[in-house]
């Protein structure tokens, strides 16, 4: 099984990443091959809107530190993508990603539903973490959700809200969750 995750938070030890890495280190007991990606240590830009991915290539044509990324979801089988929410969103290391995935997505697809431009059956795990009281940003979950399964995807939400300030609080809940998580999904792969 191959696993890509892509770290959004600012700081390589946040909580989103802890628990992205719960996730991909039990995976890798279990035999899976997982690369890292932490966006804050690459050199890229959002997406500039060219419509190059859609007129002169079936790939995005920015060429930074996101391309390898983007060409690897092709043969990943699952993906977590952790972010932190700020101000009502993910941060912008992120979000600037984040928009660089409208290179996945067919424009010229039938109305049958197939438009993304990946092969079936991903799994992206999505990683959402926040300091507000728990629930507080169903509509960012929701919204990330839906836009991964317009990509593709089959997405399972990992969402640890009410977090403390503090960088180390008690997220042990949320590492098991994680892990397990990990388990159900390299077993059936």
């Amino acid at each position: 099984m191959n696993i890509v995750s892509i770290h959004g938070s600012p700081r390589k030890n946040g909580t989103s990443a802890r628990i992205a890495r719960a996730f991909t280190e039990t995976a890798a007991t279990y035999g899976a091959a997982v690369t890292d990606y932490s966006l804050n240590a690459m050199q890229y830009r959002g997406c500039q809107g060219c419509e190059g991915c859609h007129t002169r290539s079936d790939r995005c044509v920015l060429l930074d530190d996101v391309t390898p990324v983007l060409d690897r979801l092709h043969a990943a089988d699952i993906v977590v993508f952790a972010a932190p929410i700020y101000f009502g969103d993910t941060c912008g290391q992120f979000k600037s990603f984040f928009d660089r995935l409208w290179s996945l997505i067919r424009t010229d697809a039938p109305d049958d539903g197939e438009n993304s431009r990946l092969p079936p059956g991903k799994v992206a795990v999505l990683v959402l973490t926040h300091v507000d009281a728990a629930g507080a940003h169903t509509d960012v979950a929701e919204r990330y959700v839906r836009n991964l399964e317009f990509c593709g995807f089959e997405v399972r939400p990992l969402v640890a809200g009410g977090l403390r300030l503090q960088p180390n609080g008690d997220i042990d809940g949320h590492l098991r969750a994680a892990a397990a998580l990990a388990r159900e999904l390299v077993r059936a792969g």
